[in-house]
């Protein structure tokens, strides 16, 4: 199953390297700092969505650390990767859709209240009113104590801490995964 998915994404890539994140699956390190939020308890309350499942390392740790498939959204907008989700999840859990505009996917899966929010979503190479709807969109249904945890390979936020705050938006680092090979790190926004 790794190698397949190694391929797939390579591939991917490959064709298109700004909108594809990654050459390579999400290590278990990563899912699991990734992840951290979206499974503490004051998530309890609402739905975990998560854009750019890929292949699906991050939703299948989701599943496996408690998250009720009932309240998981995993959002993928590349039909190959979608695909390759759909033979290993329940399709209620998975959506083919574009992360710019969340509002009319929750509206269509009747979800009102986001508790977490777990992205490894190419951001940093997306236009800046494509972030911005991508964090409204979330923000717009979230509780008030919802966060957004957003993996990147640079040092910065993928998001400008400039751009964030002019929002509404404040952002910190939540975890270094020096065990991951590209090291990484993952940021947290919420609501300032």
């Amino acid at each position: 199953m790794f190698a397949s998915d190694a391929r797939l994404l390579l591939r991917l890539w490959l064709q298109a390297p700004r909108r594809i994140a990654t050459a390579a699956p999400s290590g278990r390190a990563v899912c699991n700092a990734l992840i951290d939020d979206a499974t503490s308890t004051h998530a309890r309350d609402g739905w975990v969505v998560e854009l750019g499942a890929g292949t699906g390392p991050v939703t299948r740790q989701l599943l496996a650390r408690g998250v009720a498939a009932s309240r998981l959204l995993a959002v993928e907008a590349n039909p190959d990767l979608h695909a390759r989700l759909c033979e290993r999840f329940e399709p209620r859990v998975l959506a083919c859709h574009d992360a710019t505009n969340l509002p009319t996917l929750f509206d269509s899966r009747g979800i009102t209240r986001v508790a977490a929010i777990v992205s490894t979503l190419p951001i940093l190479n997306m236009p800046v009113s494509a972030q911005r709807a991508i964090l409204d969109g979330c923000f717009e249904r979230a509780g008030p104590d919802a966060s957004f945890t957003q993996i990147t390979y640079l040092p910065g936020s993928p998001v400008r801490q400039h751009r964030l705050a002019e929002w509404g938006y404040r952002a910190e680092v939540a975890r270094f995964v020096w065990s991951n090979l590209p090291p990484s790190t993952i940021w947290r926004y919420s609501r300032a």
